[in-house]
């Protein structure tokens, strides 16, 4: 297993202001402190510098959880710049250099570290899914900001906090989430368009949020779906990279994609022309009774391989709702053919020109917000459509609309760059797109300057640049004189659709909403729709009731003065016996290999992890202590220390459980060694039930080793009962993380994935 993901980065954060004055060491003891070279401190004061700028990128992408974020970057920053003062004033702050501040530095180092891998996590939903699961974000934001806390506290920087309204923010958070999930949840039903969602049933209880999250999503295999098709992707992308036959025949080997029978259909003798499309024939579901799929010819520019990779995917989007339903590809009179689901009124551009009695307001914003939801679970699974425009939005038979032809969709994180534009595609074109810098990439900002363009299409009910067929003329209007098509004086479109429009299309990338921003603005704009005329009587009707009154959100004032609940430690290790190395040093010594053989100062490195793994504080391991034990577990384990307890598996088997089971420095590599313990009985007794659980841990933290090991377990009931139908999803998850021993069980077990 590799181990190269220990160091957790972290977020998570309060909102409050550094003040210059009481930055002043409070002596713990009566012995003066030994001081410490300024020189040993700046590496860590670099390290908390770059820790914030990389939480500040964070926070500014963040989709969910924005408040939560907000709060912990406002704590991180008020910790940078009391840390960053000490270098400016390092002659008037002689006496803070000393060992008991170096250790604390280091300390808070590491906490903003997790600090920054939770903001990350809870503010994407591909991250976010697990905190959906079992997680509490209110508890671990809790328990970041305690013992960040904790340490200013012990190097008496003197910090004020405004937290007076926390933890209302992190519920409002909460709230926020729970209505974007039932939200999303309704492209899964059959009605969109009469969704009613009530948020204020909920009430502030943050067990009531948590409860009704996994119930609207989780039930219903959104969270499922994220994890399974973000693993696909990933997988996916890291063998398409290069078009080899080596490559393909390994895609091929996970993915077991097969062509569907044509025996199982039959060609729709009463179809009817529906479309300019020649390609698409309607066909009927021999096997599903009056399903009818399209049969859509693959060209000869289209690879067959290609095109099956893309819908081995896709086929996991099945169930929602405003992505069209793809089955497979077929062969039929010598060629190939992706079969989907049948589109009754055509695509978009079709249907508001044949059906504009149906095209009122009520119909263009329902048809927004569906096109919005599909785009919304495309970034939830991190795939961008790149040719978001009306020819691939199809309208099915309940004149719902669906994202179609992702013939040349990618993994939001694919550095392929823009490749030449069409008219049609040109027309939908961001201006970064149509400058054709080098090294210019296609990504959500640009995904959303075509989904801005086609809701102007929605409103006006015309192509964008209808009459002009002059790509270079389009170009030069959208890119140099930044035109934008305006809409209609007597426009029908509610006031926050045409600002949703005007932000969409800014012609700085960075000022575009973000994708789930305009779900949110559609739904209201649905809403408000549909409430329209019960609204207005009820405004009638307390017209000569005083106006509700704004609440008041006190503004924060809140000093850290509370006890400390870290203790100093007594006994401070030696730091010139590794030349105050710090745990970041130590980690990347540790890292560095050439030849598959270490080549790093180990030896150094397991000093400085020894003797923080040793400091023995009162009440628990701080993340110091938590992260040394973890490498000093790892280095006796592999034979990497200098020399070896004569208990040694019953120490490794120690350490590792007592990093397992700290849940707030959240170890899963840690999970995964302890519970290999207990199933071999290294250690510590055998034991499989235990094993078992602590492998499910890891497995929902990602890891694919511990997938395989839960899927096996379940397989065979080792541990437990037999679980077949669990089994088979764990072995499966592992792999699409391209797990070899994955591979082959379900190869051998004849599991289809």
């Amino acid at each position: 297993m590799s181990d190269d993901n220990i160091i957790k980065d972290g977020a998570s954060g309060v909102s409050y202001f550094v003040q210059k004055a009481n930055d002043v060491l409070t002596a713990t003891s009566a012995a003066a402190p030994v001081l410490v070279p300024f020189a040993k401190f700046l590496p860590i004061i670099g390290e908390v510098g770059l820790i914030l700028d990389e939480i500040v990128i964070i926070v500014e992408a963040a989709e969910h959880n924005k408040r939560t974020c907000k709060l912990l970057k406002d704590r991180v920053y008020a910790a940078e710049s009391a840390t960053r003062d000490l270098k400016f004033n390092r002659e008037e702050r002689k006496e803070f250099f000393n060992e008991h501040n170096y250790l604390c530095l280091q300390n808070l180092s590491n906490i903003m570290r997790q600090i920054k891998k939770f903001i990350l996590d809870i503010s994407q939903m591909r991250t976010l899914t697990k905190y959906i699961k079992s997680k509490d974000t209110e508890k671990t934001f809790k328990e970041l900001s305690d013992e960040f806390d904790s340490c200013i506290k012990l190097m008496s920087f003197s910090i004020n906090i405004k937290n007076a309204d926390e933890l209302e923010q992190i519920r409002e958070d909460q709230k926020e989430l729970a209505k974007y999930l039932e939200e999303m949840n309704a492209g899964i039903k059959d009605d969109v368009s009469n969704v009613h969602v009530d948020v204020k049933k909920i009430g502030n209880d943050v067990q009531e949020i948590k409860a009704f999250i996994a119930d609207m999503s989780i039930s219903k295999g959104f969270s499922t779906t994220v994890v399974k098709v973000n693993a696909m992707n990933n997988t996916m992308e890291k063998f398409t990279q290069n078009q080899s036959q080596q490559n393909q025949t390994k895609i091929d080997g996970i993915f077991q994609s097969c062509p569907l029978n044509l025996s199982d259909y039959k060609q729709d003798d009463n179809e009817r022309p529906r479309s300019k499309d020649k390609s698409v024939t309607k066909w009927l579901n021999t096997k599903i009774e009056c399903e009818e799929v399209a049969f859509k010819t693959i060209g000869e520019k289209d690879d067959q391989k290609i095109v099956q990779n893309h819908v081995t995917i896709l086929k996991e989007l099945h169930d929602w709702q405003n992505i069209l339903k793809f089955y497979g590809i077929i062969n039929y009179g010598g060629k190939w053919h992706l079969v989907t689901e049948w589109a009754e009124y055509g695509n978009l551009r079709e249907f508001y020109t044949k059906y504009k009695d149906r095209f009122d307001l009520r119909s263009k914003l329902r048809i927004s917000l569906d096109i919005a939801r599909g785009l919304n679970f495309l970034r939830a699974v991190d795939i961008v459509h790149r040719d978001v425009r009306a020819e691939n939005i199809l309208i099915t038979l309940n004149e719902t609309a669906k994202l179609a032809n992702f013939n040349l969709s990618r993994h939001a994180y694919d550095a392929t760059a823009n490749q030449k534009q069409t008219l049609e595609q040109v027309r939908y074109c961001a201006p970064e797109i149509l400058i054709r810098a080098p090294g210019s990439k296609y990504d959500q900002r640009c995904e959303v300057y075509s989904f801005g363009i086609l809701l102007w299409e929605i409103a006006e009910e015309k192509a964008p640049f209808e009459g002009n067929d002059d790509i270079m003329d389009i170009t030069e209007k959208v890119r140099n004189k930044k035109y934008r098509e305006p809409f209609s004086e007597n426009s029908e479109m509610p006031p926050k659709f045409i600002q949703l429009v005007e932000e969409a299309v800014h012609d700085d990338p960075y000022e575009r909403p973000k994708i789930t921003k305009m779900f949110e603005v559609l739904r209201d704009c649905v809403k408000d729709n549909l409430n329209k005329h019960s609204q207005h009587s009820q405004d009638l009707s307390s017209s000569s009731s005083k106006p509700s009154t704004p609440k008041f959100i006190p503004k924060r004032a809140f000093s850290i003065d509370q006890d400390s609940s870290y203790s100093l430690p007594t006994n401070l290790p030696d730091f010139e016996s590794f030349n105050y190395m710090t745990l970041t040093e130590a980690a990347k010594q540790h890292k560095l290999f050439k030849g598959g053989k270490p080549v790093g100062d180990t030896r150094t490195a397991y000093k400085c992890f020894e003797a923080y793994a040793n400091l023995g504080e009162k009440n628990r391991a701080n993340r110091n202590q938590i992260i040394a034990k973890y490498y000093k577990a790892y280095y006796i384990s592999k034979g990497l220390a200098p020399t070896n307890p004569p208990d040694k598996d019953k120490v490794v088997a120690e350490l590792f459980k007592e990093v397992a089971d700290d849940e707030a420095n959240e170890f899963p590599e840690a999970k995964v060694r302890y519970g290999d313990c207990l199933y071999y009985g290294k250690g510590v007794g055998q034991n499989f039930s235990e094993a078992l659980k602590y492998f499910e841990k890891a497995a929902e933290d990602g890891f694919k080793v511990a997938m395989y090991n839960v899927g096996n377990m379940y397989y065979n009931g080792i541990g437990g009962v037999k679980d077949q139908e669990k089994a088979i999803d764990y072995m499966k998850l592992a792999v699409y993380h391209d797990h070899e021993p994955a591979i082959k069980f379900c190869r051998d077990h004849k599991i289809e994935t």
